[in-house]
């Protein structure tokens, strides 16, 4: 009898040689795979049988255009296909259609199928330094009912144009056990279930950070999360660290892009990326995301730790449970901040929704560097806002340690804000109804430091009342309160700020006129310097035919003014600054005997108003007139001027609160101006002629109305201009033939008129621009030959209310 063989196996080497024969009981064909010898090279085409095949150690199979049922590769074997197919043959053949075992696989334009398990499996062995690499390029297509790609610890897996997928209902698009993955040039990650799922290899006593990067690529779970981290936490705490780039995008089915489950940690980075969906931690989980370089994200991050926008990220959902929020260089959040601790907004950054801190935590919030904030802040122990940015209350509310320095500022609107402590230097923009007393109110309960200005809300229409109003209420301190520009304008007239007990209040004055009836009374006063200065430049023309007797002509001016007018109507005054041209066409005549000029022009001029504190007008002049000059035998002269004008007049006021309103209208003026003198011919070529002139002048009256409510209405404006001067010059020829007659001109001049009544909200105004001023000009006029003559002209004026800084007028005259 033959005796039966005797196995003497321990416990331990049986246990180690079931482990050994698992993945071949799950991976093995039923019949005999092709083999690649440890250490060898073997090539397989379309004409190779269709097989699987094993690699051994060291083993290097090559395929092109190549066909297979399935193949694994244990240590450092290396699978190259291009153009190839991998198929699992399903039951009975490979369950995973590549298994790598620290093996590599690098696919170029090739199909990678498994109909029962993962499309590929890249592992690792304990024994074995390092994981599993797998490379996919150019269009590459990896799938699998359980998942498209499988890579634990230390597996480096690089996706390049290529897709994978999960084709079952439950699948994963790729299961990254402390690995890494890079998927970039469009590729895409889809899973049935979750689209990536990240956890930590079970035979580890020290946990590896798995990094994802995806540029310009997609990562898709379609009744799940895009991303999980944390798929066997909390007993094996999960890292990951993501980076999402350059247009890539994730899409969870349940609206979850990256779900951080107990015991698991997570880093988010999104790039220039626009998301949609949220990004959820749950309770033990730690989530801190990053979104920078126009990267957006509409939707929530739930139990984050961090969350921080930068560089022009935007974000339109809520922040739930954060301990730190940051907010910078001109990033936005559409969004409320719920249970955060510190929340910095800075650099130009906008935050539109509400703020809501633990209760009775010591959370802060900074405002810095021209950042906003509209919305509503509770439970906050310390709020700080510097440097220009700002606060935009939505609602009436309580802040515990409010601080404002270098320009920061609170827009209270209409509401009451009540403050515990305030301190700094700031500004606290306060809306006021003056028709019905009503207005935003700051609250101060506690102490109370620093100078403070208040930006309160002007108004185009007249109070109702002459009450005051209280703006500031205090319990004591030592904060002071001021209005930037000393008063607020409201309708017609201003009020100032005054303190009674320990409060702050409005109160009308009726002594000082609002920025905007300056503006309109200056607007309607203007129009006279307008016709004088058009005027200016014909009336030395016509100096220039007396002295230049001349058959028909034609002629051309353009002219440059600066006036400044002083008038108690303007509080500061205003400057005005006028260029126009004007040409025009003359011939002899003779009336009764007599000589006579006669000729007619047409001009148009642009006045500019500073009406000073960023106020100011413009007038656009068109005028057409004739004229006339009578030269008598004894040197007397007569010179008539009759002028018609159009005038576009627009107003552009800024506010006390720093607030624009404008205003137009269009008129008509007319004019005329008469001088009369004696021409005295003195010795060596000199001359005097003293004269007399009599400007009038009478501009449309007109009712309109600011864009801020305040309603102007002008009576005819009127200006009867008197003048009495000498001119003393010379004419002298020169070598060349030509004539230089250089002269100069003083003047004293009174201004008549004095009642042109204004009303701005049915309160009357006077523009009261009379006075006595002297006048001085020197010039020259240049006859080159007998058709050309040129002319040059500068003139200034010092006097009661309107002052000419300087005049100058220059032309040339061509004789037919």
């Amino acid at each position: 009898m033959t005796p039966k063989p005797v196995f003497n196996l321990s416990r331990t080497q049986l246990s180690v040689w079931v482990l050994s024969i698992i993945p071949t009981l799950l991976n093995s064909s039923m019949i005999q795979a092709a083999s690649v010898p440890a250490g060898t090279t073997q090539t397989i085409d379309a004409s190779s049988p269709l097989d699987v095949w094993q690699l051994q150690t060291n083993a290097t199979l090559t395929g092109s255009g190549a066909s297979t049922l399935g193949l694994s590769s244990t240590t450092g074997g290396l699978i190259n296909l291009s153009n190839s197919t991998v198929a699992s043959a399903g039951p009975g053949g490979l369950r995973n259609a590549i298994s790598l075992t620290n093996a590599t696989a690098t696919l170029n334009n090739s199909s990678v199928t498994s109909l029962s398990g993962i499309g590929i499996s890249a592992v690792r062995s304990i024994s074995s330094v390092g994981g599993s690499t797998v490379n996919l390029s150019n269009n590459t297509i990896v799938r699998g009912l359980q998942g498209g790609i499988a890579g634990n610890r230390f597996s480096e897996l690089n996706v390049q144009g290529s897709t994978v997928e999960g084709t079952g209902a439950n699948s994963f698009g790729i299961r990254l056990l402390e690995g890494s993955l890079s998927a970039t040039a469009g590729s895409s990650i889809t899973g049935g279930l979750n689209g990536l799922t990240v956890g930590t290899d079970t035979l580890v006593s020290t946990v590896i950070p798995s990094t994802i990067v995806l540029d310009n690529s997609r990562i898709e779970g379609k009744t799940g999360s895009a991303i999980v981290v944390g798929i066997n936490a909390p007993n094996f705490p999960t890292v990951a660290k993501i980076s999402v780039l350059n247009g890539s995008s994730l899409i969870g089915g349940n609206g979850t892009l990256l779900e951080v489950r107990t015991g698991a940690s997570a880093e988010l980075l999104v790039d220039d990326s626009r998301l949609t969906g949220n990004v959820v931690a749950g309770a033990g989980g730690s989530a801190n995301v990053t979104l920078q370089n126009k990267a957006t994200l509409t939707g929530d991050l739930q139990g984050v730790t961090t969350a921080t926008l930068n560089n022009q990220a935007h974000m339109n959902g809520d922040v739930l449970g954060a301990s730190r929020v940051s907010i910078d260089n001109a990033s936005s959040l559409t969004g409320n901040l719920e249970s955060v601790a510190t929340v910095s907004l800075n650099n130009q950054s906008l935050m539109k929704g509400n703020i809501n801190a633990a209760p009775e935590s010591l959370s802060t919030v900074t405002l810095d560097n021209a950042a906003t904030l509209v919305g509503q802040v509770s439970n906050v122990n310390n709020f700080s806002i510097n440097n220009q940015a700002l606060w935009q209350m939505t609602g009436s509310q309580s802040v515990s340690n409010l601080d404002l320095q270098n320009g920061g500022r609170v827009q209270l609107g209409g509401y009451q804000l009540n403050v515990s402590n305030l301190g700094g230097n700031g500004t606290f923009g306060i809306d006021t109804d003056f028709g019905t007393g009503n207005t935003g109110l700051l609250n101060l309960t506690g102490n109370a430091v620093g100078n403070h200005q208040l930006l309160v809300t002007s108004s185009g229409t007249d109070p109702v009342s002459d009450a005051q109003i209280k703006v500031v209420q205090t319990v004591g301190g030592i904060a002071q309160f001021g209005l930037p520009t000393g008063f607020v304008d409201a309708g017609a007239f201003t009020y100032r700020l005054v303190k009674e007990g320990e409060d702050w209040y409005l109160r009308p004055d009726k002594e000082v006129v609002s920025t905007p009836t300056r503006s309109v009374m200056a607007i309607f006063g203007t129009a006279p310097t307008v016709i004088y200065g058009e005027m200016a430049s014909l009336t030395n023309r016509m100096g220039e035919l007396r002295a230049n007797s001349s058959p028909t002509g034609g002629w051309i001016r353009s002219y440059g003014n600066r006036f400044s007018i002083s008038t108690n109507a303007y509080g500061d005054g205003y400057s005005q600054s006028q260029y126009g041209l004007a040409m025009g066409f003359d011939t002899p005549v003779q009336i009764a005997g007599e000589r006579v000029l006669l000729g007619t022009f047409i001009g148009y001029s642009k006045s500019d108003l500073d009406l000073s504190r960023g106020s100011s007008g413009e007038i656009g002049s068109t005028s057409f007139g004739v004229y006339g000059t009578w030269l008598g035998e004894s040197g007397y002269y007569l010179d008539t001027v009759a002028k018609l004008n159009h005038f576009r007049n627009e107003a552009k006021v800024s506010m006390s609160d720093g607030s624009r309103t404008d205003g137009s209208f269009n008129n008509f003026g007319a004019s005329a101006s008469v001088e009369f003198g004696k021409h005295i011919d003195l010795a060596g070529g000199y001359y005097v002629a003293p004269f007399t002139q009599w400007q009038a002048a009478s501009v449309q009256g007109k009712n309109f109305s600011l864009d801020n409510g305040l309603n102007a209405d002008a009576d005819t404006t009127r200006s009867l201009l008197g003048k009495a001067g000498v001119t003393l010059g010379r004419g002298m020829t020169l070598a060349n033939g030509s004539v230089l007659q250089p002269h100069i001109r003083a003047a004293v001049v009174q201004e008549f008129a004095k009642n042109n009544e204004v009303r701005v909200n049915d309160n009357k105004f006077n523009n009261d621009l009379s006075g006595t001023r002297f006048e001085v000009g020197t010039g020259v006029a240049w006859t080159l030959n007998d058709r050309w003559q040129l002319h040059a002209e500068v003139d200034t004026s010092k006097g009661d209310n309107v002052t000419k800084d300087f005049g100058l007028n220059m032309g040339a005259h061509y004789k037919f």
